[in-house]
């Protein structure tokens, strides 16, 4: 039986480290995505494109080792819902990894007047999408739940000045029509930086599960 534990706590910190990797290679994802865009580096962009299918087929993986470890191991509660809270990050991480190849696809189908619409923002958007990120993997890595004290707040930066973006877009429309074709791609890419940051909250409620053994909705319920 210890030779039975002794593996399957391998399998949980082999499930861990992956899910780690797939943060990390979202981060650069995003990253390289908004340097193609303030570049207008198709090479990055395309770069970023393909990729995105690497990160599917290791959120797949994760999956099914998910599945496989629930079905063969008949975990206590504490493992279920470690294992349960995987799948959940995984498919979170990968959707991430969605809204920056969406990012990358807008840019291949800009026009190179796009750039002329310069948007500093996206940099603050990113970078606290990014450093939430990290808290709640290094929550996970910790099993450390109150570092989810501080990802609500940036999050609702990130919401803020998502709607910054969007009226000074909107104003830069009406007040130049030329400019509407540039300006609606960008409403795009901010939208995928909420998007991503969003869901950094729901990995933060599946690690906090995950420890716990509560459930919360980070925006309404206190930190348990």
């Amino acid at each position: 039986m210890v030779a039975v534990r002794t593996a399957f706590d391998r399998q949980l910190r082999e499930l861990d480290a992956d899910l780690l990797h797939l943060a990390a290679w979202v981060e650069t994802q995003l990253n390289d995505a908004l340097t193609s865009l303030y570049g207008f580096d198709l090479d990055i962009a395309h770069k970023v494109d393909r990729f995105d299918a690497e990160l599917n087929r290791l959120r797949y993986d994760i999956e099914e080792r998910c599945y496989a470890l629930l079905a063969l191991q008949q975990p206590v509660s504490s493992d279920m819902r470690r294992i349960v809270a995987a799948v959940s990050i995984a498919t979170n991480l990968e959707r991430m990894g969605d809204h920056a190849a969406g990012i990358a696809r807008l840019v291949l189908r800009m026009s190179p007047q796009t750039k002329m619409i310069n948007i500093p923002t996206f940099k603050d958007m990113a970078k606290l999408a990014n450093e939430n990120l990290n808290k709640v993997m290094g929550a996970l890595h910790e099993h450390d739940a109150a570092l989810s004290r501080t990802v609500v707040k940036a999050d609702d930066d990130i919401d803020r000045m998502h709607k910054e973006v969007y009226d000074m877009l909107i104003k830069t429309m009406i007040d130049d029509p030329q400019t509407v074709e540039a300006a609606t791609m960008l409403l795009w890419v901010s939208h995928n930086i909420e998007r991503f940051g969003d869901r950094i909250l729901n990995i933060n409620e599946r690690i906090v599960y995950m420890i716990t053994g509560n459930l919360f909705e980070p925006r309404r319920d206190p930190m348990p």
